[in-house]
């Protein structure tokens, strides 16, 4: 619930039991409309889930960090914070494993931001842990033919974003100034 309520004493009951969580005063264009009393988290129903891959998105080779990949995190976090996944090799369904393998490279701010982010599990294709049901991006350097083909038949090719930071070492700095927007209902 948003705004300034009157506080009665069937409110107070429903405040207490869980069943009314109060979201603040003000609502902004990207205040959660839902609250998980399990978890305590807020989220929003419509926000695009954000998928990330590693190599040549946050690293731009083996050992070295992106251009502006503290920036661009911060950016989707601050947008996305409930709906951003690793879509990458490194992961396998635990967020750990991204951190402990690139961990070092960052420095800890942007590690704390890195831990933000939820885990994907999937097998032989990225676009198995990709949920169509939903609208989304996913910023990745390539596709194999299963993934494209795939995005393809849900008619979602173009919420793949291609990261090409040989072509334009700079271009997470673009994304943080003008972030694209998942296409929906193709």
């Amino acid at each position: 619930m948003y705004g300034m309520p009157a506080y009665t004493p069937e409110l107070e009951q429903k405040i207490e039991a869980g069943k009314v969580h109060l979201g603040g005063c003000i609502i902004e264009v990207d205040s959660p409309n839902r609250h998980c009393n399990e978890c305590k988290l807020d989220f929003d129903t419509h926000a695009p889930n954000i998928y990330l891959d590693i190599d040549g998105v946050l690293l731009a080779n083996d050992l070295t960090p992106a251009n502006y990949a503290k920036e661009f995190l911060t950016t989707v976090l601050e947008r996305y914070p409930y709906t951003t996944y690793w879509l990458t090799t490194h992961c396998d369904g635990d967020a750990s494993v991204p951190i402990q393998h690139i961990g070092h490279l960052f420095d800890d701010e942007t590690v704390e931001l890195m831990k933000k982010i939820k885990p994907t599990s999937w097998q032989t294709a990225k676009t198995r842990a990709i949920d169509f049901d939903r609208p989304f991006l996913w910023f990745d350097d390539d596709l194999f033919y299963e993934e494209k083909e795939t995005l393809k038949k849900h008619s979602a090719l173009d919420n793949w974003i291609e990261v090409d930071l040989a072509k334009n070492p700079d271009q997470l700095a673009e994304f943080v100034t003008s972030f694209p927007l998942a296409v929906v209902g193709q």
